[in-house]
């Protein structure tokens, strides 16, 4: 990707006249006669004798920035560090295709280098020891990003570290201007193609190490680590930011984002942010680590481990670990259609208000989402370090359309508080083959209802088909923890049709001998919509809770019911009309 066929860069099989030693490497390099716009010479790869121009040969195409150490020295008394030598080697690079390769040294940086329109060239770096940093202190911060490209194109870095200096400037802060400003990223993209980040090390974040913006093609961020100290300031804090790049094939691979231990949710960080991807292309976000990730709603910041917020579309989120989670792990808010999570690990340190997977279409009516559809949330281990953790949650909230072709299949959940969340307007919800132990609260809630934000009631447009199978639940076994339901649906007094059908059939639940299996709430919207058929219930204080008209109660086995098997508060007239051969031990 780096060559690209540049026409530039002159066969190594011709002659060379002229015979360069660079000192301060010890290298001999031969020099080749080419045609240069005079604009370009640096002196050191490209050069001028004689009214004639030439450019340095090396191995693979391959330029050393310190052959520029002696023709542009650092210049630290007037705090511009390395600023010309790297300004001028990498833009050499850009012109000739070729891998600018950085020595294991530090390289100062305390301004923004911008870089424009160059193309198919390689920064390549001693992993361990390449070290890009600046040295300002306190107040005097570096606005912006260490490396600006724009309009770059096959564009390669790997094997850089970078500094960003957190621990030695003041707190970031609502006079900032978070809105327009950053300080001491560590490289930013916009309006350019093909861009491979890879074996890089960006650590001591200030506010974001990388931020790719409106670009396309293939973006590859794999195999790099990223890491922060506990942050105290309330603004601007994501590792890795990718937004406004619908046409692009992204790729974030094999990352570890890993942050110091932290136990307080006010002062988390976010690990990737993305927004606007996948409309034309695609997102996969594979086998990457996450420690103590996550954030509260203490300041202006994103949230959860992985936030897509809005409009992330054909994505894969899969194969990655999240251990001690200081928020939420993956949200995605505003996502229109094509999204799956599966094969996750997440471990969750302190809860958060939603749950460590949450899907939602967006509420206001401004952003005229007219379709949600097509999410898988399949094979994920959910564990948790408290009882106050929520699983997975799925919110319809677009006045304009129902979340369709929701499955939520063979996850494991473990020590939580609630389970699964289907919340507002939903069609077609296959919930099955999901296994939570240890639960304290509801292992499967369906709001038959719709609230947006600080719960204001909004009108539902429709609920339906809702299929609840093969789930097994399981309640603490401590019998201090007395507040488990296996299922339960909860409805509207109102006429409104906009209630479908649900089918709670062939689950598995069990308790300590409190709390109840199946809840039926009342509500007249649930009025001859719900069908309880052939579940296993044992252990329980009541096994059936039904408070509403018309429940179809069919062929259900309900062991050990400590006060009784079924409670029936809808007159009586359903346990005359709708129940068939339940069995009660």
């Amino acid at each position: 990707m780096t060559n690209c066929n540049s026409q530039k860069f002159p066969s190594t099989c011709q002659e060379s006249n002229i015979i360069k030693t660079f000192h301060n490497t010890g290298e001999v390099i031969r020099y080749q006669e080419i045609d240069l716009d005079p604009s370009l010479v640096d002196g050191v790869v490209l050069i001028t004798e004689n009214g004639k121009y030439y450019k340095a040969i090396y191995t693979e195409n391959t330029i050393n920035i310190e052959w520029y150490r002696c023709s542009y020295p650092t210049d630290l008394t007037n705090g511009t560090g390395d600023k010309v030598m790297l300004t001028k080697a990498i833009n050499t690079a850009g012109y000739l295709g070729a891998i600018l390769r950085f020595d294991a040294k530090e390289y100062i940086v305390n301004e923004q280098l911008n870089f424009a329109g160059i193309s198919c060239f390689k920064l390549l770096g001693d992993r361990q020891h390449t070290l890009i940093k600046s040295d300002k202190k306190d107040q005097d911060r570096l606005e912006g990003f260490y490396f600006s490209f724009t309009n770059c194109h096959n564009v390669i870095i790997e094997g850089l570290r970078f500094d960003q200096n957190k621990s030695n400037l003041i707190t970031y802060s609502a006079a900032d201007d978070a809105a327009q400003k950053e300080y001491n990223g560590g490289m930013f993209f916009t309006t350019s193609s093909n861009i491979e980040i890879i074996n890089c090390h960006f650590f001591d974040l200030y506010n974001r190490a990388v931020r790719i913006f409106s670009c396309y093609g293939n973006i590859n961020v794999n195999n790099n680590l990223f890491e922060s100290n506990v942050q105290e300031q309330i603004y601007v804090m994501e590792h890795l930011v990718v937004a406004q790049c619908p046409f692009a094939k992204v790729i974030l691979e094999n990352n570890a984002f890993k942050n110091a231990e932290n136990h307080n949710p006010d002062h988390g960080v976010v690990a990737i942010f993305a927004f606007e991807l996948g409309e034309k292309g695609s997102v996969l976000i594979n086998n990457n680590f996450f420690e103590y990730c996550g954030r509260n709603h203490t300041g202006v910041h994103r949230l959860y481990a992985i936030d897509f917020y809005d409009n992330v579309n054909n994505f894969i989120v899969s194969n990655n670990i999240f251990k001690n989670l200081t928020w939420g792990a993956i949200r995605f808010d505003g996502t229109r259609e094509n999204g799956i999570i599966c094969n996750n690990i997440i471990h969750q340190l302190i809860a958060d208000q939603d749950g460590m997977i949450m899907a939602a279409s967006r509420e206001e009516a401004k952003y005229n989402q007219t379709k949600f559809k097509n999410i898988s949330i399949h094979n994920n281990i959910l564990d948790a370090a408290t009882e106050l953790s929520h699983g997975i949650a799925v919110l319809g909230l677009s006045p304009f359309c129902a979340a369709e072709n929701i499955e939520i299949s063979n996850n494991k959940m473990y020590n939580l508080r609630y389970g699964i969340k289907i919340h507002g307007d939903v069609s077609v919800v296959s919930i099955n083959n999901n296994q939570g132990f240890n639960l304290i609260g509801i292992g499967i809630n369906v709001e038959g209802f719709k609230t947006g934000f600080n719960n204001t009631p909004l009108e539902p447009k429709k609920i339906e088909k809702i299929y609840i199978n093969d789930n097994h639940l399981n309640g603490r076994p401590e019998l201090n923890f007395n507040g488990f339901v296996g299922v339960q649906i909860n409805g509207l007094d109102v006429d409104s049709k906009f209630m479908g059908r649900v089918l709670i059939n062939n689950n598995f639940i069990s308790s300590n001998n409190k709390g109840y299996g199946i809840i039926i709430n009342t509500g007249t919207s649930l009025d001859n919509v719900v069908s309880v058929t052939a579940n296993t219930i044992e252990n329980v204080e009541r096994g059936l809770y039904i408070r509403t008209k018309k429940v179809l109660v069919k062929d259900n086995l309900i062991y050990n019911a400590s006060i009784e098997a079924i409670l029936d508060q809808a007159v009586g007239t359903i346990f005359h009309e709708n129940f068939y051969n339940n069995v009660l031990i």
